[in-house]
């Protein structure tokens, strides 16, 4: 989604939190070419399951690149994948609020509830997917992952 996109759809307050992150001096320090270079590399090693040599790199371009969603979303992706659960869960919320809607981002943090033994909100989140996915079919792909994580999670709560 573009930022101008994003722009349409954010709230007052993710607004004003997107254009502080963009104003930060360390959002000015790079190009975005060096950024992509680095980004190239974080991504290699995810791409190789290699998250914990994926993660100062990430953790550093979302520094740098604060406003950009796939730095950030990489960042998460990795602490998702390091069991540092509760900081993904920060970390996506963080997208929910710069990049609306995010069902993906959602999805992410109910995965994060789940590993957490936090039932109840996961099912809570994993609805709030379902339902984004209904509406927009832009996110099928996202709300069939949710109704079957959520199909799991009732049937745990049912003796």
């Amino acid at each position: 989604m573009s930022q101008s996109s994003s722009a349409n759809v954010r709230s007052p307050f993710g607004q004003q939190l997107y254009d502080g992150l963009a104003a930060l001096p360390g959002s000015q320090r790079l190009t975005a070419d060096q950024l992509e270079v680095i980004y190239a590399m974080a991504y290699a090693h995810v791409a190789q399951a290699q998250y914990a040599q994926a993660l100062p790199l990430f953790a550093f371009l979302s520094q740098y690149g604060p406003t950009r969603k796939h730095y950030l979303a990489g960042l998460a992706l990795c602490l998702q994948m390091q069991a540092r659960f509760e900081e993904a869960i920060r970390i996506q919320s963080l997208i929910g609020v710069l990049f609306p809607p995010s069902p993906e981002a959602t999805l992410r943090v109910a995965e994060c509830q789940l590993a957490l033994a936090q039932s109840e909100a996961a099912r809570e989140s994993l609805r709030l997917v379902v339902a984004a996915a209904e509406a927009d079919s832009a996110y099928a792909q996202a709300g069939a992952r949710a109704a079957s994580l959520l199909a799991l999670a009732e049937k745990e709560v049912r003796p």
